[in-house]
């Protein structure tokens, strides 16, 4: 398995930078947490609870050294905020979290990466209160739904309310149908989109202003082609 570097600056409300490395990220598995570093400018091995407690962060940015898929932020087995990612060589820009976060502790950084030839699609989504990531898999020609990292549930059992944010990384692959996430509910008719970035080649934006409704049979899928 190949690995990356990656690392992350977080801005608090008090004005004081965070910074987070983990130098050795296997691509293509779970999500890995950051840690505070590199040194000179951080204690080095404390988790984002321990380092920034108390603060409140504002804006956020993991960068990658070739290919990012989804960045989050958990609390007691729950994603709490998603976050901006890129990758090294690539135009980019720190990005304000969709809701401030007040840190505690226990609270972890962390990130999932893959190789840029890559089979896995990541979506990170915001509601009013809520903050999830899903992803999908491709083994081949398909229609595949984008499930929860934490819970292997689909949107609709997952998510209360409307997603008004998300972004959605994974190949460069657009020829088999619209290129990003097709929202769709139980009789699949499709409600909403979300178009597919490759940190590779840019910084995936957030889509903003999606008002997507969400209903208890709600899916969010993929067309692939490979």
């Amino acid at each position: 398995m190949t690995t990356q570097s990656v690392s992350a600056i977080c801005k608090g409300s008090s004005g004081k930078i965070y910074t987070f490395e983990n130098t050795s990220v296997t691509d293509g598995t779970t999500f890995a947490e950051l840690q505070s570093g590199p040194s000179p400018y951080s204690l080095t091995a404390q988790s984002l609870g321990d380092y920034a407690q108390g603060d409140t962060i504002t804006h956020a940015l993991v960068t990658a050294q070739t290919n990012a898929g989804a960045a989050k932020i958990d609390f007691g087995g729950e994603t709490v905020a998603t976050v901006a990612v890129t990758a090294f060589g690539v135009t980019s820009e720190m990005k304000p979290l969709f809701r401030p976060l007040r840190i505690q502790p226990g609270m972890t950084l962390n990130v999932a990466t893959h190789v840029v030839a890559t089979t896995q699609y990541y979506l990170a989504v915001e509601t009013g209160s809520q903050s999830h990531v899903f992803a999908a898999t491709s083994t081949g020609a398909n229609t595949y739904d984008l499930t929860s990292v934490n819970t292997g549930q689909d949107v609709g059992r997952v998510i209360k309310g409307s997603i008004q944010a998300a972004y959605f990384t994974g190949p460069q692959d657009t020829t088999a149908g619209p290129a990003g996430a097709i929202f769709v509910n139980g009789a699949g008719q499709p409600l909403g989109f979300c178009p597919l970035s490759g940190s590779s080649k840019q910084q995936p934006c957030y889509s903003m202003g999606l008002n997507i409704a969400v209903d208890l049979n709600m899916k969010a899928q993929i067309v692939a082609d490979a």
